[in-house]
């Protein structure tokens, strides 16, 4: 048989299987949603992820969970949220940096979460008060519980293999110009189009965070009062921010949905068997006791990172 006519018949029909095979059940809404990977992958990709990050972390002597004030708090408050959580089994854990110049939290699939001592800093911090830092704990671990990683991966998967496609029939077909189109294609894809989470992906995470803090016995109230600081942050915060804030920063609509379900939030905090005393300042802690070395803070901020 020509390899071309194979390759036309039998190219949708693999397409077609995998497209099937990724549908399982969203533990957050309940509905059918696309995900080729298994709640056990989430945790070992994570895992790998979180290894590399710390190698990475390490080799720039950034201080790892070497605060015993600083490192208590962020374990409590998610210990806190985790047990509200709809997926209560994943091995949540999270570890502290004690980096000021990060202004920074982010979370890795299947429940570790990392959270930078930037993100509090009196100066460019972004949070001030525990509640605000539930809420951006609550935050991360809802993109733990939504699967927003693997299944952002899964959306890239499908349209990169039909590029790829493109570019097998290209070269079945001799034909350079397609095989220019298809690789400027899959460049475009790549560089332009993927990102780690989508706006929908943020601002579920944002309502279903407000609500696990609220479970959790933090005055949701704080979640938006966090977007609101963002939204007004200074060109130098808005340079040091990453991860959460990267991907629509000064965005104001953050702030309305969260006002919009904020009436849901208070109801399931009104509801909480404990109200955490979420109003305590975090510049009131005691001062540090470990920080990066100073040579290697300079070589920072000479680089403009």
């Amino acid at each position: 048989m020509d390899r071309s006519l194979l390759f036309r018949l039998g190219f949708p029909l693999v397409l077609l299987a995998l497209a099937s095979g990724c549908a399982t059940t969203d533990f957050v809404t309940g509905q059918q949603t696309q995900n080729i990977y298994s709640l056990q992958e989430d945790v070992q990709l994570g895992q790998d992820f979180y290894k590399e990050t710390v190698a990475k972390l390490k080799k720039g002597n950034s201080p790892i969970d070497q605060d015993p004030v600083r490192v208590a708090l962020v374990k409590e408050v998610t210990a806190n949220i985790a047990a509200v959580a709809n997926i209560t089994n994943l091995p949540y854990e999270i570890t502290y940096v004690g980096d000021p110049e990060i202004v920074n939290a982010y979370a890795f699939p299947g429940g570790h979460v990392m959270v930078f001592e930037g993100l509090w800093d009196e100066k460019e911090g972004l949070v001030q008060t525990v509640d605000e830092l539930a809420a951006v704990i609550g935050h991360e671990i809802a993109h733990v519980n939504c699967r927003h990683s693997t299944e952002a991966m899964t959306r890239e998967m499908l349209p990169n293999l039909i590029l790829a496609g493109g570019m097998i029939y290209a070269s079945i077909e001799d034909d350079d110009d397609l095989q220019l189109l298809f690789g400027g294609l899959m460049l475009v894809h790549d560089g332009l189009i993927v990102t780690k989470y989508s706006r929908a992906d943020e601002l579920e995470a944002d309502r279903v965070g407000m609500a696990y803090m609220a479970r959790a016995g933090y005055d949701p109230a704080a979640a938006p009062r966090v977007w609101e600081r963002l939204a007004g942050a200074s060109d130098n915060q808005v340079e040091k921010v990453l991860s959460i804030f990267s991907t629509h920063p000064r965005d104001f609509k953050r702030v309305q949905e969260l006002r919009k379900h904020l009436p849901e939030a208070e109801a399931l905090y009104a509801a909480a068997p404990v109200k955490r005393d979420g109003s305590k300042k975090l510049a009131d802690l005691p001062p540090p006791k470990t920080q990066k070395p100073a040579a290697q803070k300079a070589k920072k901020k000479d680089s403009g990172s």
